[in-house]
């Protein structure tokens, strides 16, 4: 259906002529997809509009409209993955670009207040410039630093600022009927610096497994904890992208690439850094991760990619140190280099040993600014499965698991034999564990097909091996699967989309729809 004329004036009247759009050339721009989903239509069903609201009214007067008018809403913020995708006519997609508001950094009390667009890359320097830092997405510095904004919130840094469900606090919520709804200490005294109180919580109906992805109203405004940084205010980056790095190595830091002769020798040293608590960031990245992250051409990362595969002896992780002070950057160097010996931890001196890749990994990993290097390449697609569970280990095994049915797509020239092993991440110092399973790929329909077949048992070893409710999972579909192994979740969790958006008006179709 399209908007007939009195319903966009309706629209047009809330946030201006110059900030709504019904033009097909905009509406395709929103609802392309990359050839990451091979086997798909190249563009999703169009938004009937498009429109960009300025603030929290404008946002609740889109919302109530919508309401009245019969239509549904999607609201996203940086628009990456597929959650943004309209799935049927009749959505109005709310585009939050124009929020990019920090509104406060509290270095007292520890959080920043931000609006949806505010970038973890923008947040992340005025932070560094008071001596605090906060957790960035592991999908990029150019994700929303809105810690529900996100899928799970797991970052690079989540080792030592651990992540999204962790480090909200009070909370700004636009619900799907249009009543403004403030959480925590923000409704009870206007501060920001509880999520749960004074009074009852809804962040458990929020915020879940993995959040809503646009299937329960908008969020507007929110709080993220930050954490104590020990690094200059500035990094010293020199060159231009893609091929920049830190002129120099900052005092107190250290970086290194380990490999293990067997995943429970990786799984060892990555338990004993945690108890131990001396990484800043800890990420089991692979050689093939490693060699994204460096090259600056596809040529280059195949060529690297080949280089590090004959060095390396096994499963890899990447560890950054941080020292407080001159001795405790000694002590922690220390018993990394004794964690190494007593697992069989072995340096990829490559990278190392030479200050321009060592720095530029440094800089790119605490950015996390090379993670859509990790995912689009020439070479092929990523894909794969994303397990997060609360404990590491638990996650760790699943991922293992799992990759035993990527060796059946190789063995059938579906996928890429990388050579790379699961990737694994240790969060706040094991408390918590996620991991991926990373698989190359070139589009196509059989390729599609292979990849969702395996998604099927993947999904059967998380439910029979009772790993827990992996990342993905979403949609009707997938809640129907987990949810009568794990308590009928799914029943509850359309009895609160029904009570909390009566009129199924946020469009639910990456959460839970009201089905019978």
């Amino acid at each position: 259906m399209a908007l007939i004329g009195a319903q966009y004036t309706a629209f047009e009247d809330i946030v201006g002529a110059d900030f709504i759009s019904a033009d097909p050339v905009i509406l395709y721009a929103y609802s392309w997809r990359s050839g990451l989903y091979a086997g798909t239509d190249k563009f999703t069903p169009l938004f009937e509009a498009a429109v960009l609201p300025q603030n929290t009214e404008e946002v609740q007067a889109i919302v109530r409209l919508c309401n009245k008018l019969g239509l549904q809403f999607k609201a996203t913020s940086t628009n990456w993955g597929l959650y943004n995708d309209a799935t049927g006519p009749g959505v109005i997609k709310i585009d939050l670009r124009r929020m990019n508001r920090i509104i406060e950094i509290n270095e007292k009390s520890l959080y920043a207040v931000v609006e949806p667009y505010v970038i973890g890359a923008q947040l992340q320097a005025e932070c560094m410039k008071r001596g605090l830092i906060c957790n960035q997405n592991g999908a990029g510095a150019n994700c929303s630093a809105l810690p529900i904004a996100a899928h799970g919130g797991y970052g690079h840094l989540s080792q030592s600022a651990s992540y999204g469900e962790r480090n909200m606090l009070a909370l700004e919520w636009v619900a799907p009927d249009g009543e403004l709804i403030r959480f925590g200490s923000l409704g009870s005294s206007g501060a920001w610096f509880c999520g749960d109180g004074p009074g009852p919580s809804l962040r458990g109906i929020v915020r879940g497994n993995v959040t809503p992805l646009g299937g329960l109203g908008v969020y507007t405004r929110a709080a993220t904890k930050l954490y104590h940084w020990s690094g200059p205010p500035t990094f010293p980056v020199e060159g231009i992208s893609p091929d920049y790095a830190p002129g120099e190595i900052p005092p107190r830091f250290l970086i290194r690439f380990f490999s293990f002769p067997s995943l429970d020798e990786l799984d060892k040293a990555q338990r004993k850094m945690g108890e131990s608590e001396i990484a800043c960031e800890l990420m089991g990245f692979n050689a093939a991760m490693a060699a994204s992250n460096i090259a600056t051409s596809n040529e280059e990362m195949v060529r690297l990619f080949q280089e590090f595969s004959g060095m390396v002896q096994g499963p890899s992780c990447m560890v950054i140190i941080v020292g407080d002070s001159p001795a405790d950057f000694d002590y922690k160097t220390r018993v990394l280099a004794q964690i190494a010996l007593e697992t069989g931890g072995k340096s990829l001196d490559k990278i190392t040993d030479d200050p321009k890749v060592a720095g530029g990994c440094l800089w790119r990993w605490l950015r996390s600014t090379a993670s859509i290097r990790e995912v689009f390449r020439a070479t092929g697609c990523f894909g794969g499965e994303v397990g997060g569970t609360d404990t590491y280990r638990l996650m760790a095994d699943y991922i293992t698991e799992t990759g035993k049915c990527k060796d059946d797509l190789i063995r059938r020239g579906l996928v890429y034999d990388d050579g790379s092993s699961p990737f694994t991440q240790s969060i706040e110092h094991g408390h918590t564990g996620h991991g991926e399973l990373l698989i190359r790929y070139r589009p196509g329909a059989a390729t599609w097909d292979g990849l969702m077949e395996f998604m099927g048992k993947a999904n059967n070893i998380a439910i029979n091996g009772h790993f827990g409710v992996p990342g993905h999972v979403f949609s009707d579909m997938q809640h129907d699967i987990y949810g009568p192994h794990v308590s009928s979740y799914h029943l509850w969790l359309r009895k609160i989309k029904k009570v909390f958006d009566p009129n199924n008006a946020s469009e639910g179709s990456h959460y839970i729809t009201v089905k019978e």
